[in-house]
């Protein structure tokens, strides 16, 4: 039995994990938009998936920074233990948000493990996710916005009322 080795000496990308993470970051983009057209919170957004893609590609840093201290004493422990039971009180009031950055969250690691797998250094795969996840959100943000205010000068066809009409007017 033959090894197949690669003719390339670049790895190949995970295209059907890339374009769940480009799909998951628009249909957020989409809804960002939907819960505010405050473009200081889109920066803050954009800081936010920045911070994401560290955390799904250096994740054992991120759990040794954020939890690694406080497990020195038993007092931390404890002090860490109902901090956390107080945030996911919050997180299940908040459940729809949570369940938002849950999805994207693992839209990203599924990228950054298929990244790993397929040969591609750590810091190639943060830049990749960050510029592919902002790219995706940016998507989505234009998209609801080009849907709710479309420009006066395009077709008929473009704008939702018209396939309403037309579906009307085949009697279907």
């Amino acid at each position: 039995m033959a090894i197949d080795r690669q003719t390339s000496p670049h790895p190949k990308l995970p295209l059907a994990s890339l374009a769940l993470l480009f799909l998951t970051d628009a249909t957020f983009g989409w809804i960002l938009h939907d819960w505010t057209s405050n473009r200081e919170m889109w920066l803050l957004v954009a800081f936010g998936i920045t911070i994401l893609g560290g955390c799904v590609t250096y994740p054992s840093r991120s759990v040794a920074l954020i939890f690694g201290r406080f497990f020195k004493t038993d007092v931390r422990a404890l002090i860490l233990i109902i901090g956390t039971s107080f945030m996911s009180v919050i997180l299940l009031t908040w459940l729809n948000f949570f369940i938002d950055t849950v999805v994207l969250f693992s839209a990203g690691l599924l990228v950054s493990l298929d990244l790993k797998v397929r040969g591609w250094s750590k810091p190639i795969s943060l830049l990749l996710i960050i510029g592919w996840q902002l790219l995706g959100v940016s998507t989505g943000l234009f998209l609801h916005y080009f849907t709710a205010h479309p420009p006066a000068n395009l077709p008929a066809y473009v704008y939702s009322d018209y396939w309403v009409q037309f579906i009307d007017r085949l009697n279907l």
